[in-house]
């Protein structure tokens, strides 16, 4: 008959008792949550870097051309390709390769290439070569087609040296013109003009506009110069 004091005692002693400190189980639960979230935040993250390049590797596969590169980056839409080379055929069959220091491709614009240093090389017949450099273009690999500015050269490190401010370069019909200064330099003299246009099928090259030249004597000496 004596429970009922002895329970009130018990309960009482219960509230008197020290409780566990719940503070080290919320600072353990506050942690995980944050683990957590960083680890869903880099695990979207990746997925989304994952999927933007396997969709850029896409736009790459599907070109007329063969691509090859020492790196991929990606920022945004913008994919960097470090030393692209592209490699190609015209229509008689000869090779051309087109490499460049950089590339940059946006994946709205998959045919356009933005190139930085370029150096493309071109058959053109039985141990010949023709060599062209620019210091940035801009490819077209849908039309086959580059853009050149910032200074061009073409050569073949034998007889002649064209040097251009810029031009067109149409791989499919082996053309390249230039609305711009260009000058021609020779063994035995130079010739220049407002525009220029090389047919290179034809092995014709036509200076429009403002020609002139100058041709030189067998002891270096300036022989004649036409206006």
């Amino acid at each position: 008959m004596n429970d009922a004091p002895s329970t009130s005692r018990s309960r009482l002693g219960s509230i008197g008792a020290p409780r566990e400190n719940a503070f080290p189980a919320a600072l353990r639960h506050t942690t995980r949550v944050a683990r957590l979230r960083w680890f869903m935040l880099w695990g979207v993250g990746g997925i989304v870097a994952v999927v933007a390049v396997i969709v850029g590797f896409q736009f790459l596969r599907f070109l007329p051309i063969d691509l090859r590169f020492a790196h991929i980056a990606m920022k945004g839409s913008r994919i960097t390709i470090e030393s692209p080379k592209l490699v190609g055929y015209r229509p008689d069959g000869r090779p051309y390769e087109l490499r460049a220091k950089v590339g940059i491709q946006d994946m709205s614009t998959p045919d356009l290439f933005e190139l930085e240093e370029l150096d493309v090389r071109l058959d053109s017949g039985p141990d010949q070569e023709v060599l062209l450099k620019s210091a940035t273009g801009l490819y077209d690999s849908k039309k086959d087609r580059a853009d050149l500015s910032g200074g061009v050269r073409i050569y073949d490190d034998k007889s002649y040296e064209l040097l251009l401010e810029s031009a067109v370069m149409d791989f499919k019909a082996s053309t390249l013109t230039s609305e711009r200064h260009s000058t021609l330099n020779l063994n035995g003299g130079k010739i220049w003009g407002n525009s220029v246009e090389v047919v290179q099928g034809e092995r014709r090259l036509t200076f429009v506009g403002g020609v002139h030249s100058v041709l030189y004597g067998d002891d270096g000496e300036t022989a004649a110069k036409t206006p």
